[in-house]
């Protein structure tokens, strides 16, 4: 089960997040053999990209110990509220069984100065 994380931004910045990721018992979550991905998007049934995160894995003797998300939020993107994903997939099979590891909303905010 995802855990739930809610994110506020704002237009035009530069986003760098470092998310440790364990289990519901506080180990490691292997990521051998996997890899990740995550998008941002208007809504959970749209089909348009806003934001793709291009998380990366850290991995330490086949672990995790956390996924970073590196990215530049374009000033394109409009201000709101807006949901977003991360999933771990079988490496090579990007249609293989993904599980879902964190979730929520991505809001965006207005900048002042440009």
């Amino acid at each position: 089960m995802a855990t739930y994380y809610n994110f506020t931004g704002y237009q035009g910045d530069y986003i760098q997040l470092s998310l440790n990721v364990v289990s519901s018992s506080g180990t490691p979550i292997s990521f051998s053999g996997y890899d990740v991905r995550g998008q941002v998007r208007a809504t959970y049934g749209s089909s348009g990209v806003l934001l793709d995160l291009n998380p990366t894995i850290n991995l330490y003797s086949g672990n995790a110990s956390s996924i970073n998300i590196n990215s530049y939020i374009s000033q394109d993107i409009p201000v709101g509220e807006f949901v977003y994903d991360i999933e771990r997939f079988p490496s090579g099979i990007p249609t293989g069984d993904s599980i879902k590891l964190i979730r929520g909303k991505f809001s965006i905010l207005p900048e002042v100065t440009r």
